[in-house]
């Protein structure tokens, strides 16, 4: 028995663990990603007065749309490693950022996290779109299902007496054994980290699946409707829901709240959407998140999304998964932590692959045909 979870967890190791290697290592990079962006772009991202109140959004979007001739479709609010205004125009492609003491036109972006967004892209689909996501998603349910439970059984010892030798590096070793050390002692010491964090990351690869799963183990029956299905009633009595009326109702519905991002429709059936958030710095424990859709002609809510009030299910992934993943859920010291977390899959890996390879030099000369030299008179 113990020789085939051997050989399972080699396998799957080898193949599901090169994936999971650049997953870890751009998500190591990522958990820092609102600090490493406002520093990048500070010319973007921080703003000239920091001290100084925010400039009302519909004063910014009175500039935009006067600026370019256009209506904002979008609106990214101050939060966060962000301290200005980051707006989308219909028919620019570029974010356009505004600061938030003053209204000020800064300047534009590509992409509205710059490199970022490239390395988020990487650490979510491997650049292919996706298959990348369903790529990634698979490696992690397989580095939660496999290698961390096979991994666990194999690092248990035969005899009591053995098992220091699991906790800890062992003094004046070879390479050979140190590397297998290595292995043994770090995949232990961060079973429990590898596990939330690949378990929250099948999550955002099959969000349905994962949904219905945590559903059924928290008796959950109310189902959680999907928003890409979410549309507004096309209207031609009605005039359409305006930018400064959707602001009106996120201070209205949720006062004590931070606005984080407000969207305009895009097409006729498309709906308005925002949400906002209960903090405006990265805070541990769960992330409150109130998500709101509302009918573009008639004002309607058609569906919201109350962090306190949702079923069981729906509060454990929505308010939970997204600091745990992110390794926000205690502050710093896990923020810290899964930065070394993430770098736990590539150093397993690259251990496991030597580890191999030993095994397999190991087997070949002993299976080398002896040669016998003739006897000489």
């Amino acid at each position: 028995m113990r020789k085939l979870i051997l050989q399972l967890h080699l396998w799957v190791g080898l193949t599901a663990g090169a994936i999971v290697s650049v997953v870890g290592l751009t998500g190591s990079v990522y958990v820092f990603q609102p600090e490493l962006t406002a520093l990048l772009y500070s010319d973007l991202y921080q703003s000239s007065n920091p001290t100084k109140d925010v400039v009302d959004a519909r004063t910014i979007v009175a500039k935009a749309e006067k600026q370019f001739d256009a209506e904002v479709a979008t609106i990214l609010f101050p939060l966060r490693e962000l301290e200005n205004y980051i707006v989308k125009v219909e028919g620019k492609k570029e974010f356009v950022f505004y600061d938030g003491a003053t209204g000020a036109y800064l300047g534009e972006m590509a992409k509205r996290r710059g490199v970022m967004e490239d390395v988020l892209e990487i650490h979510r689909q491997l650049t292919i779109g996706e298959i990348g996501s369903t790529i990634t998603g698979i490696a992690s349910l397989l580095l939660v299902v496999v290698l961390l439970s096979s991994g666990l059984y194999l690092w248990l010892p035969y005899k009591k007496k053995k098992l220091k030798d699991g906790l800890r590096l062992k003094p004046n070793a070879s390479f050979k054994r140190r590397n297998y050390d290595v292995h043994k002692v770090f995949g232990f010491y961060f079973i429990i980290p590898l596990f939330l964090v690949s378990l929250t990351g099948v999550y955002f690869a099959f969000s349905e699946q994962v949904q219905a799963v945590v559903d059924f183990v928290t008796r959950t029956e109310v189902p959680t409707p999907d928003v890409t299905k979410i549309k507004s009633t096309y209207r031609t009595d009605l005039p359409e829901v305006t930018i400064v009326q959707a602001l009106d109702m996120m201070e209205t519905m949720y006062p004590g709240y931070h606005k984080r991002n407000l969207i305009m429709p895009k097409d006729s059936a498309d709906r308005v959407y925002f949400s906002v958030v209960n903090a405006a710095e990265i805070d541990a424990g769960p992330e409150y998140r109130p998500q709101v859709y509302i009918d573009q002609y008639t004002g309607k809510i058609l569906f919201a999304y109350e962090p306190h009030t949702a079923p069981a299910g729906h509060q454990l992934t929505r308010n939970w998964f997204v600091p745990i993943h992110f390794g926000e859920i205690g502050g710093w010291f896990t923020r810290i932590l899964w930065f070394f977390t993430g770098l736990m899959p590539a150093l397993l890996w690259v251990s496991g692959v030597i580890i191999w390879r030993n095994r397999t030099s190991k087997n070949k000369r002993q299976k080398a045909p002896v040669t016998i030299k003739p006897a000489t008179r």
